[in-house]
């Protein structure tokens, strides 16, 4: 099962596209009224790649990183089917849903 931060950074990657970097994938989930500290990003892409959902490429480094290079996410195979998975049941879940009086 994926937490709801690892759903926000997965859906990230996916609508950044090939410029799936951690500051991209930042300010997308930022653009959608949602922050993530650096050190969270981080931490969740890690536990990604760990669990094979995400996989990273390097860029060319640049002088502006100090020689460093962009690291590129992109979801693998099984992330994208475990996201479809994930936002299934939440639209399941949704579904026949109710607001509350007042809300």
């Amino acid at each position: 099962m994926l937490t709801a931060n690892e759903q926000l950074v997965m859906l990230a990657i996916s609508r950044c596209g090939q410029q799936a970097y951690a500051l991209a994938i930042k300010e997308e989930i930022g653009r959608h009224g949602h922050t993530l500290t650096l050190g969270v990003l981080y931490t969740v892409l890690a536990r990604l790649e760990r669990r094979q959902l995400v996989r990273h490429r390097d860029g060319d480094a640049t002088p502006e990183r100090g020689g460093r290079p962009k690291r590129f996410y992109a979801l693998s195979g099984a992330g994208a089917r475990e996201l479809r998975g994930a936002l299934r049941l939440l639209d399941s879940l949704r579904d026949g849903a109710y607001a509350p009086q007042g809300a």
